[in-house]
């Protein structure tokens, strides 16, 4: 199904070291949404992602997501969590919630992001999952986590009750020179993640961190989707093919322009776990992820209560 990536500020609360979005202070103009909203729709957009920055830093937000469901789109939301007031708001709205959490220890975290956040975001986490059809914790591969991925995993899987998902470290796409993350990091982190797919519950498709070792070895032979399948919203309102191709314009007029694609230069995970044609694969993970956040834990707790009253099952 069309995706679209919109991002609706450029601006944030956090310091990470790998992003300089805090630097920024640009907002979706507000005169353009609803016009974004329906041009969305005539061009067979069925999936929003709402990004930023921090997109709950945007006072529009709330209006955004309603006004997303209200004409049926499925929604979903990235985010740091740092704003727990804004996104219960929000939940009404949301089919799904990606929360950043980037290591399982919390001054790892908060370094990494550069404020005291960590049991905001754990408490978030938790919130949303009672909250949402379907959470996932998102890990940045870094070079302070790389090497630790079933730690994070088992953190998001047994204390928050979701799975973990994994975000490609696009080197061009991080602006830090004190963030430093080598091939070899990256390959170490999804080797583990394609390798032990069924001793933890994870947020992609086994395909894609397959996908992903294979793009650092040189192997990778997907064709990328981006401007055919999946598309991004800047926020300045213009309609792009990805992130890196913003020279391409595609909303010059209501019926944007067609994309040939045939780029295979990065691996924005945004852009490339979209682009594999593994529709089962997909679905199958869409409802592994809803059965985890709220049936797994519900059945091992009656399981528990009739062993204790030693009832039969």
């Amino acid at each position: 199904m069309k995706t679209m990536i919109w991002n609706i500020d450029y601006f944030c609360n956090l310091r990470c070291k790998s992003c300089n979005a805090w630097q920024g202070k640009i907002f979706f103009p507000e005169d353009q949404i609803d016009k974004h909203i329906q041009e969305m729709k005539k061009n067979g957009i069925k999936i929003v992602s709402v990004t930023g920055g921090e997109p709950t830093l945007n006072k529009s937000v709330v209006d955004i997501v309603r006004k997303l469901k209200e004409n049926h789109f499925f929604t979903h939301i990235a985010s740091n969590g740092t704003n727990p007031y804004v996104l219960r708001k929000l939940y009404p709205y949301l089919d799904a919630v990606t929360i950043s959490l980037d290591s399982n220890v919390p001054e790892e975290h908060n370094e990494y992001r550069g404020l005291k956040i960590f049991d905001t975001v754990v408490s978030t986490i938790k919130e949303a999952k009672n909250s949402v059809k379907i959470v996932t914790a998102n890990m940045l591969v870094t070079n302070f986590n790389y090497f630790k991925v079933g730690e994070i995993a088992e953190f998001a899987n047994n204390e928050l009750g979701v799975p973990l998902s994994m975000c490609f470290p696009e080197q061009d796409a991080y602006y830090f020179q004190d963030f430093q993350v080598t091939n070899d990091m990256i390959r170490q982190a999804f080797s583990y993640a394609y390798e032990n797919y069924h001793r933890h519950v994870f947020g992609n498709m086994r395909s894609y961190y397959l996908e992903a070792v294979n793009y650092i070895d040189g192997k990778s032979k997907l064709q990328c989707k981006a401007g055919q399948e999946i598309f991004y919203t800047d926020y300045r309102g213009k309609v792009h093919p990805c992130f890196d191709h913003v020279e391409v314009v595609l909303n010059k007029k209501p019926e944007w322009e067609i994309y040939d694609n045939h780029c295979n230069q990065c691996f924005t995970e945004c852009f490339l776990e979209p682009s594999i044609d593994r529709n089962f694969e997909a679905a199958t993970l869409i409802g592994k992820i809803w059965w985890f956040n709220h049936i797994k834990k519900r059945h091992i707790k009656y399981i528990e209560q009739r062993r204790v009253k030693d009832i039969p099952f």
